[in-house]
């Protein structure tokens, strides 16, 4: 098909060319938490990860992947989602959009060193291209609606949007902890399935039983992921 009909060009959807590019970080402190090539160990685990959860979603049908933890203090969700991103690109011919829905804190921008926006008055969309596969999308808004904004109309219907000008193969969705106010709860509906990221040096088993709870009065639990404690 002609790539102006089809709206490709070189095999992705011309969405792409509009990402800004953003580089891994190169300090080593930054450097420490990312599994790629150039962390071999640490890829390995997101790879079994991936393996393990992505073919079975494939298989059901689900594209939108949420990822979660317990509490706000947490970096394991973040790590989670980013590292289970970089994991599926590595994939030949995989397109992959990771969303950082966590509006409030947005972890992902610190993880990876960038500057994080101040909050917009309004919903600000930005979008990054990690890789020539894997694009990251970000909200600047006022942290005090982050709840009811991941709960509107207009938001999602913005965020499928958006989605669907990228055409990935899968969307991982990195959602605000469960038990540290309501834009967890808020944000559940968006994903398919969730999978719950565990921090063993803080998160204890009723925390547990509670995140798990409260995913599944809404969505199926894909698994439990115990994060690197050393982290």
């Amino acid at each position: 098909m002609d790539g102006a009909v089809s709206g490709y060009h070189d095999g992705r959807p011309r969405a792409w060319a509009g990402l800004l590019p953003l580089a891994l970080p190169h300090r080593a402190g930054l450097r420490a938490v990312i599994a790629d090539e150039k962390n071999p160990e640490r890829a390995e685990g997101y790879d079994l990860l991936r393996t393990r959860i992505l073919a079975g979603t494939s298989a059901l049908g689900w594209t939108r992947i949420g990822v979660t933890q317990a509490r706000g203090t947490s970096g394991a969700a973040p790590l989670t989602a980013l590292n289970l991103a970089l994991s599926e690109a590595r994939r030949p011919d995989r397109r992959v959009v990771l969303v950082d829905l966590d509006i409030a804190r947005q972890p992902i921008l610190k993880i990876l060193g960038a500057t994080v926006p101040a909050p917009a008055p309004t919903m600000a969309w930005q979008g990054h291209a990690l890789s020539e596969r894997l694009a990251l999308l970000t909200i600047s808004a006022p942290a005090v609606e982050a709840a009811t904004m991941l709960m509107s109309d207009l938001f999602q219907a913005e965020l499928a949007q958006r989605l669907a000008s990228l055409d990935p193969d899968v969307a991982i969705l990195h959602l605000p902890a469960l038990l540290t106010g309501d834009a967890g709860l808020a944000g559940l509906p968006l994903a398919q399935t969730v999978l719950l990221a565990i921090d063993g040096r803080s998160d204890t088993g009723a925390d547990l039983r509670a995140c798990e709870r409260r995913i599944g009065e809404t969505r199926p639990i894909l698994g439990l992921f115990l994060h690197d404690g050393e982290v």
